[in-house]
């Protein structure tokens, strides 16, 4: 199954190559991906407290960087709409501009 995160990234992308001729700028294709990367942070964060004490005070602000809090699923959440966007933004800067 296609990634629904990466299908908006890629809706996305395309609206930015289309304003790109009036002169948008094509790192704006990395918006979508850096929200998507902060989401599956916020919700590593949350599944790493949960499976521990399941207070937040009793863990550091990075316990979502510990690769314990990802799986599968979290890691393809984001790494596929950054591809997209890293696979846009060069189409955009060779094609485009």
């Amino acid at each position: 199954m296609f990634n629904q995160h990466a299908l908006i990234t890629a809706c996305f992308c395309a609206a930015i190559a289309a304003l790109s001729v009036f002169g948008c700028p094509a790192s704006l294709c990395f918006l979508p991906a850096a929200f998507y990367m902060g989401r599956e942070l916020a919700q590593a964060e949350g599944r790493y407290i949960k499976a521990g004490t399941g207070k937040r005070a009793d863990y550091p602000w990075y316990c979502g960087f510990y690769k314990e809090a990802w799986d599968r699923k979290g890691l393809l959440d984001w790494l596929e709409p950054l591809a997209v966007a890293a696979e846009s933004y060069a189409a955009i800067k060779i094609f485009w501009m």
